[in-house]
């Protein structure tokens, strides 16, 4: 039986997966529950495993490609079955896959005689390049032109040079089509792309990873469509201190270690269910408040910034809340981490106090409204019964999106946090 191998979807938002690693080639014998390939998301990294027995007759998607989720990137079946019925359609399946990430392979209706078939991100590509479609040998479905066939267009059909540049572009390992802006390339300019490259060689690059890409566009839209406003306040630590101080003993007879963020976990999910506003999602003027509070935690991995969230905290005492941000955090780190645990998040915490952080902008984690940022505990003087004492002051970082919560709603929030720091009895 011909089974057909698509890209999974592994969250609500996944659109499309990288392959960073295929654990079978072709050829090999697949049995049922075999490692199949890995699959990278802009969240996770996670292995799937072969639902079906036969032989991989076929992979379609090679390591570091990229594909839309349902797509076609690998056929299993006998030794000897046919699979022309899947491999006739993969022409258009995968070259949209390859070709086409962003969108669909669309034709204008109107029939002329200068109209060339084309896919969009091809006449894209050709524009960019200066390319006439029209010199374009099609190798796509149906007689398409595709990126590829852009691509493999001679250099010389490309690029307008001197042949003294081309000479020496080809000496100097230099692809004129990256410094080609339209007009007839010359030696000097061949010789500028030569000197500044001198100046650099000691640079050290490399490619970005699927999921810092991804984090770093959401990073950027966030930031550009978010009118996000920091507000920073001191609290004194010296009653929560105390706290854990008496309950880490308890919690360590357990196996369970407490920390702050548990505590200040702890008091979010109080605070939380009487502010909806910060408890909530805003995306395309739809505002979402949510009936429970789902508390992400950001942990930095070494693939980059992941944030799985503790569900249902409003429900959960302390040593739950403990218990399950250190699983959570465990799995981040050992790239175990389920789908569902990344996604449905509600409101966002963030710790740079291990890094001597006093005080910073943290981001707000999208479609969610507030980040509150945790800073380094710092013993400081500070007036208290007009005496000056030394007192150990942490400052809270709390963004909010000011286009949903206002000014004063994040103040009084922020200072109800610094109320049950200061007096942590309140939780009970």
């Amino acid at each position: 039986m011909v089974r057909e191998i698509l890209m999974p979807k592994l969250g609500l938002t996944m659109v499309e997966g990288t392959i960073t690693q295929w654990f079978v080639k072709e050829g090999d014998k697949v049995n049922v529950g075999d490692r199949l390939f890995e699959v990278e998301t802009d969240k996770l990294t996670n292995e799937i495993t072969a639902d079906t027995a036969g032989m991989m007759r076929k992979i379609l998607i090679n390591e570091g490609g990229t594909a839309e989720v349902k797509s076609l990137i690998g056929i299993i079946a006998g030794e000897n079955e046919d699979i022309s019925s899947v491999t006739g359609k993969e022409e258009s399946i995968v070259e949209a896959v390859k070709e086409e990430p962003k969108e669909a392979i669309t034709f204008e209706a109107e029939e002329r005689s200068d109209y060339v078939r084309a896919t969009p991100y091809a006449k894209k590509l050709a524009a960019e390049k200066r390319i006439d479609l029209s010199k374009v040998a099609a190798t796509g479905y149906n007689g398409v032109i595709v990126a590829k066939d852009v691509d493999a267009l001679p250099e010389e059909i490309k690029v307008k040079a001197t042949p003294t540049a081309r000479k020496i572009a080809e000496e100097k390992g230099i692809n004129l089509q990256e410094i080609y802006s339209g007009s007839r390339i010359r030696t000097s300019d061949v010789l500028a792309i030569e000197e500044t490259r001198a100046k650099t060689d000691d640079a050290e690059t490399e490619k970005a990873s699927g999921i810092r890409r991804i984090t770093a566009q959401r990073m950027k839209t966030s930031w550009a469509g978010t009118p996000m406003v920091t507000f920073n306040l001191e609290a004194d630590m010296s009653e929560l201190m105390e706290l854990r101080e008496k309950l880490k003993p308890v919690y360590a007879k357990e196996g369970l270690r407490l920390t702050y963020n548990h505590i200040i976990m702890k008091i979010l999910s109080k605070l939380l269910v009487e502010y909806r506003y910060l408890n909530a999602s805003f995306e395309n003027d739809i505002i979402t408040y949510h009936k429970h509070v789902n508390l992400g935690v950001a942990v930095d991995v070494e693939r980059g910034l992941m944030v799985p969230n503790v569900k249902g905290t409003e429900n959960m005492s302390l040593r739950e809340i403990a218990e399950e941000t250190e699983k959570l955090i465990e799995a981040a780190k050992s790239n175990k981490l389920s789908p569902d645990s990344l996604s449905g998040g509600t409101f966002t915490i963030t710790n740079l106090g291990m890094f001597g952080m006093e005080s910073f902008t943290p981001i707000i984690n999208k479609p969610e409204v507030a980040i509150l940022g945790i800073n380094k505990i710092i013993d400081k003087p500070v007036a208290l019964n007009k005496q000056v004492v030394i007192r150990p002051m942490m400052n809270l970082s709390l963004t909010t999106d000011h286009s949903l919560v206002d000014g004063a709603l994040s103040a009084k929030f922020l200072s109800e946090i610094k109320e049950m720091i200061e007096n942590p009895y309140l939780l009970i």
